[in-house]
């Protein structure tokens, strides 16, 4: 994995107004988070942030920071988003990482071959769409891709029955279903037709007759 560079500034705490103020200079406010308790509030500009999220990394892209006069490596740990603004983020925490030293991280799950896969009507489920797994920064995958083009109705995948890349070790339960062929739902229409078709089917019942007097 290629490392994106983006500048980080020191900043000074201060009130929600001047936090305001910030993002309205196009600042990203943010802590920067390290070992040993290591932490340091900094500003990001909300453009290089955002081109650095559009990488196929997504959120975990390997940032060079340059803080100063310093380089630093450090991944994205948390990002907070404007939940009416889409594309605008209003604090980003940001974790220092050593590139010979594995984390753990979360990887998106791709399902890749649909369009190959048997005409059955079959209903492709997808319990979860990202796994845990465990790596060194360099070495983390854009994603986890699932081919399902050969998945017939009944079929599942799970956990362990896939290979990760070299290097991954996989966080998540191996026993995790990815995917699953569900069978064609059937219509409330359909389950009604074929309600009236077996209650008219069943025979019908014949009663004791009483026995006329003589």
């Amino acid at each position: 994995m290629n490392l994106t560079q983006i500048t980080v500034e020191k900043r000074v705490l201060g009130s929600k107004s001047s936090l305001k103020s910030l993002r309205a200079a196009g600042k990203v406010p943010g802590v920067l988070h390290g070992q040993d308790l290591y932490s340091l509030p900094i500003t990001v500009d909300s453009i290089e942030l955002k081109k650095a999220m559009s990488t196929a990394a997504g959120r975990n892209v390997l940032l060079d920071l340059k803080l100063e006069d310093e380089n630093k490596t450090a991944m994205i740990e948390n990002l907070q988003r404007n939940v009416l603004k889409d594309g605008i983020y209003l604090h980003v925490d940001l974790m220092l990482v050593s590139l010979d030293k594995k984390i753990e991280v979360n990887i998106p799950i791709t399902l890749v071959g649909q369009d190959k896969r048997a005409s059955d009507d079959g209903i492709v489920a997808q319990p979860i769409h990202e796994i845990v797994i465990e790596s060194i920064p360099t070495a983390i995958p854009e994603s986890i891709k699932i081919d399902i083009s050969g998945l017939t109705i009944g079929d599942s995948i799970l956990l362990r029955d896939i290979k990760l890349p070299e290097g991954c070790e996989a966080i998540t339960a191996a026993d995790e279903m990815l995917v699953h062929i569900m069978p064609p739902r059937v219509s409330e229409e359909e389950e009604a037709e074929t309600e009236t078709s077996e209650e008219l089917a069943e025979p019908a019942i014949v009663g004791e007759t009483k026995e006329e007097d003589s």
